[in-house]
C-alpha cells in the first residue's frame, strides 16, 4: 500500500493536471464531460459569477493538496507553486480561440490559493503540533 505522504503527493499531481487540463479544454462547459454528474455539470455551467467561482474551488483544492504534499516546507513557496500553476491555465486560454483569460478567474483563483493552503497549513500545524499526544503511540494504562 502507498503511503499517505505519496499518495497526498500522487494527488497533488493529479489536481494539479486536472486544472490544466480543464483550463485548456476548447469548450468551458465542463457539464458536457463525464467526469460530473449531470446535475453537478448543469450548475457548474449556469455562467455568471459560478463561471468564475469554479476557478477558485478548483485552484483551493490543488493549492491545499500541493501544499500538503510538502515538496516545500514554506507556506508561502507552495502559494508561488499554485500561482505559476493559475497562470499557466489562463495564460494557455489566451491560445485557444475559443476560451478567454479573464480577471475575476484569476482573482478567484488567487483566493483559492490563499484559502487551500491556509487552511492546510493550519491542519498540518494542528496535526504536527508537540502539545497534541501522538494518536499512534499506546495509551498509558493503569
Amino acid at each position: 500500500m502507498l503511503p499517505a505522504h505519496k499518495l497526498i503527493q500522487c494527488l497533488a499531481a493529479a489536481a494539479a493536471g486536472l486544472v490544466l487540463v480543464l483550463s485548456w479544454i476548447p469548450d468551458s462547459r465542463l457539464g458536457q464531460l463525464p467526469l460530473f454528474p449531470t446535475w453537478f455539470g448543469a450548475w457548474l455551467d449556469q455562467g455568471g459569477v459560478v463561471a468564475t467561482m469554479r476557478t477558485g474551488v478548483a485552484m483551493a483544492v490543488a493549492a491545499g493538496l500541493i501544499h500538503a504534499a510538502r515538496w516545500m516546507k514554506s507556506p508561502w513557496v507552495s502559494v508561488v507553486v499554485a500561482a505559476l500553476l493559475l497562470v499557466a491555465a489562463e495564460a494557455g486560454q489566451l491560445l485557444l480561440p475559443s476560451r478567454q483569460a479573464s480577471v475575476g478567474d484569476l482573482t478567484w483563483g488567487a483566493a483559492g490559493i490563499i484559502i487551500g493552503v491556509g487552511v492546510t497549513n493550519m491542519l498540518c500545524r494542528f496535526r504536527h503540533r508537540p502539545d497534541r499526544p501522538d494518536a499512534s503511540a499506546p495509551a498509558d494504562r493503569e
